[in-house]
């Protein structure tokens, strides 16, 4: 269902306001995540990455830089939406989950900024 990836350091998986057409799972190295220009996140083995774009459709909110070798599992997002569509409720779920962050994420931006 995926597939593999690899990124050097400084390649960027993708940009802030990108269309989201993938997940990422971190399988080696670091990945930094930058939200207007500013540090947001350090992510590691284990982590996913571009999947609040990928689950509610929207662009996405940050970018992404690999800032070690890198290799990472890739799910396609027309892949996700079909097991989620078999699992209605989970898929319902999700959703809402990721349209909570994604107010949090900008009443704290909001917040922070004044903007």
């Amino acid at each position: 269902m995926s597939e593999t990836r690899r990124f050097k350091v400084g390649d960027v998986l993708f940009k802030e306001g990108d269309i989201s057409k993938e997940i990422f799972l971190i399988r080696e190295g670091r990945v930094r995540i930058n939200k207007k220009g500013k540090w947001v996140a350090d992510l590691k083995a284990g982590d996913f990455v571009g999947e609040m774009g990928v689950l509610d459709r929207q662009p996405r909110s940050a970018t992404a830089e690999a800032i070690e070798n890198t290799v990472v599992s890739v799910l396609e997002s027309n892949k996700l939406q079909e097991k989620l569509e078999e699992e209605p409720m989970v898929g319902l779920l999700v959703k809402t989950l990721i349209k909570r962050l994604r107010e949090t994420d900008r009443r704290l931006y909001t917040d922070e900024t004044g903007s």
